[in-house]
């Protein structure tokens, strides 16, 4: 029996900054006393790319709104080497991916009803978009047969872009709400240089698991818009603060406690360590550098009905793999709202070491944007 690990996905914690006030005016005749300082803490997010990363003092509501890309093109690869069409080829591949990517929109709601505990619920909204090209030079356009039918002998049915003609391309893409989070973070140390907190979450499996292609057979694993189980994400957070220094690290992992969804699959286990630096530029304005690993086993189990394998996108074993990204970022707490101001966080990743299973695109790039608001 198997269980899948997971990716989880988090955040980080605040940078604290002061604003200086202007000091008191001594009366005449006095030396002037040494200027008090009226100190006002602002809660800078470290990372827009971090999910579930920070809490909230008791009382306190915060609703926000992420939007996420994840960029695929050039070679295929595999584990670190690119790999040619004509490998691809020889691997029993007709068809190939040339570009893809997934845009996902986050709408984070958090809810501290004291100081220890904060609760959050995280819908989201994504798109996959994939380029497929004909890579094999016998295919002058005919149908073509080769897919797997659950049994059934299909013959020469037409199979849309998995039957597609040397040199042809062909975009497709799906769409749909994915899978759903429901975390509590548990604080286990909150002072002004030292912030740590435990959280655990659960995914609900909202999303769509058993999206098809136009000729019935079941879409490219990766472009499901839900996992289809029922995924437990733990994940263990410390930041800290000297100055204008801020720094950080988290570890969390998605765990599968099914070993196969409604369509016959699961998707593998994702682990995710991260590690950041932060510098306040100014008050409420921050950058930030970070580092991830981030690792995501195999797919398990198999499509229980009509599918294809012609691509590597359709087979289990080209999922998954190691990845090393360097995440470059910034973030600004708007001149409103007193101590509670709205944030705006921009991050841009782009990975430094790849090593993936069989056949994949590689990653180029990926980029968030985030808004959010505490009440």
């Amino acid at each position: 029996m198997k269980h899948a690990f997971a990716r989880a996905v988090l955040a980080s914690l605040p940078l604290l900054a002061a604003y200086p006030a202007h000091a008191q005016e001594a009366p005449e005749g006095q030396p002037a006393a040494e200027e008090p300082i009226v100190v006002t803490p602002v809660a800078v997010y470290p990372a827009a790319g971090l999910m579930n990363g920070h809490t909230h003092d008791g009382g306190e509501f915060m609703i926000g709104l992420r939007y996420t890309r994840n960029s695929y093109s050039g070679a295929n690869q595999s584990g670190t080497d690119t790999v040619s069409d004509a490998e691809v080829l020889a691997a029993g591949y007709t068809v190939s991916a040339s570009k893809m990517s997934m845009d996902m929109v986050m709408l984070d709601l958090m809810y501290a009803p004291n100081d220890t505990l904060t609760f959050m619920v995280m819908p989201h909204w994504m798109r996959h978009e994939m380029t497929m090209v004909g890579i094999d030079p016998s295919n002058t356009g005919m149908p073509m047969d080769g897919m797997d039918m659950g049994g059934m002998d299909m013959g020469d049915m037409d199979h849309g872009h998995h039957g597609m003609a040397f040199g042809q391309s062909m975009t497709h893409s799906t769409q749909g709400f994915g899978d759903t989070l429901v975390s509590v973070s548990y604080r286990l140390a909150n002072t002004p240089g030292f912030k740590a907190h435990a959280a655990l979450g659960v995914w609900a499996p909202t999303g769509k698991v058993d999206r098809k292609n136009a000729d019935g057979t079941f879409a490219h694993y990766m472009m499901q818009s839900g996992s289809g189980t029922w995924d437990i994400e733990p994940a263990l957070t410390v930041t800290g603060q000297s100055g204008m220094i801020g720094y950080g690290a988290q570890a969390s992992y998605r765990w599968r406690t099914d070993d196969a969804n409604e369509s016959g699959f699961a998707f593998g286990d994702k682990a995710q360590v991260s590690g950041w630096v932060s510098y306040l530029v100014d008050s409420g304005f921050s950058l930030t550098s970070r580092l991830t690993w981030e690792h995501e086993g195999q797919i398990l189990g198999h499509y229980n009905g009509p599918h294809n394998h012609r691509t590597p996108s359709d087979i289990q074993a080209n999922y998954g793999g190691d990845t090393v990204l360097a995440g470059f970022g910034a973030n600004i707490a708007l001149p409103v709202g007193g101590r509670h101001r709205p944030q705006i966080g921009v991050e841009v990743g782009v990975p430094l070491y790849q090593d993936l299973n069989g056949i994949q695109l590689p990653e180029d790039w990926r980029a968030s944007v985030s808004l959010s608001q505490t009440f």
